[in-house]
């Protein structure tokens, strides 16, 4: 059966305005791509950012969206690592320059000409996509279409996040912010046989995140690092808030050698003083996106059915409902965006 020439989009055509609906062209892919028939695509804050021109893409109209899930329906000439009907996953990573040292050495989601999904290319708000071949990831069988999709980016981000404290099996994680990050968290830190402490300013948050897995819970305030040191203090910490309120928190919280792991972006500043980082020998690291090794071994981990987000599922056409719904702070886990055949 031919593939169609035109498809569905909502394109991004102005800031703080509803995307526009509208039947575009699908995308011609090149010898080293695959176009894949989208069937489920994550809504993450990230877009909401580039939609408001906080984070500006370099130009419009734009298809966003970064965590989809899809099944190959053509493959370029020299494309060699799937074939048509394989179930892929696109991330926030499009492509890299693929030699330089952060990518031969697996950070390659901070080259300098990383190339981000639905940002400075075409994304997954439409019906097909082009991709690479070599940054799409394989999709284990036991995951749909709409548990996989938010484990593209936000997953993926928990996942390399809770990696980078270095804690071992047996020590304390404290996890601050349990939106749709943290609840990944919690479960991943729970399956690597850490004590987890969760942090939320919000009752039901820190509701869900015990169902989730947490052995404490900590309601965020100016007590919260005092009340972690009370357990034994923490050896990692890694916040997804987009708030400076956490970052005092997390100074307290730390046992000696500890790190921090900052993932969420807030607005403003954060400031120490020099002694509470030298005298307890404190790291503190920054996290962003995932690299493929980090994406296929989160892959792994929730094909057994272990991972489980909290899912708001919405139909694609409800796309600036649930943009709007998103930037109010309405939305608790992650909102996926399902075609109409999402088998």
């Amino acid at each position: 059966m031919p593939l169609p020439t035109t498809m569905k989009a909502a394109l991004l055509t102005d800031y703080h305005t509803p995307l526009e609906m509208a039947e575009v062209p699908v995308p011609k892919i090149g010898s080293d791509e695959v176009l894949v028939r989208i069937e489920a695509s994550g809504l993450c804050f990230t877009d909401v950012h580039i939609w408001k021109g906080e984070h500006a893409p370099p130009s419009l109209p734009l298809i966003m969206g970064h965590e989809g899930i899809g099944r190959v329906v053509a493959v370029g000439s020299t494309a060699t690592r799937f074939q048509v009907g394989d179930r892929v996953g696109i991330g926030y990573v499009y492509g890299a320059c693929g030699h330089c040292r952060d990518c031969r050495m697996g950070g390659e989601n901070y080259c300098s000409d990383f190339t981000a999904t639905g940002y400075a290319t075409q994304g997954c708000f439409a019906e097909y996509v082009a991709l690479k071949d070599q940054w799409a990831s394989k999709i284990p069988n036991g995951i749909d279409a709409i548990e996989a999709a938010p484990l593209m980016c936000a997953g993926a981000a928990a996942y390399a996040s809770l990696k980078k404290t270095g804690v071992q099996v047996g020590d304390t994680v404290a996890i601050f912010g349990m939106g749709g990050l943290g609840q990944y968290c919690v479960q991943l830190a729970k399956l690597s046989g850490l004590r987890v402490i969760a942090v939320d300013v919000a009752d039901d948050k820190l509701a869900t995140a015990k169902t989730l897995g947490a052995d404490e819970c900590f309601k965020a305030d100016e007590a919260t690092g005092a009340a972690i040191q009370e357990l034994g203090g923490a050896h990692g910490c890694v916040n997804f808030a987009p708030v400076t309120a956490t970052w005092p928190m997390m100074l307290d919280a730390c046992s000696p050698r500890a790190t921090i792991v900052l993932t969420g972006v807030p607005a403003g500043e954060m400031a120490f003083y020099t002694y509470q980082v030298v005298e307890r020998g404190l790291m503190v690291r920054g996290s962003s996106a995932s690299n493929r090794q980090e994406m296929a071994e989160l892959l792994s981990i929730a094909a057994g059915g272990r991972v489980k987000g909290v899912i708001n599922a919405v139909p694609f056409a409800q796309i600036n409902e649930a943009l709007l719904d998103l930037n109010a702070g309405k939305v608790e886990g992650r909102t996926v965006l399902t075609m109409e055949d999402t088998s």
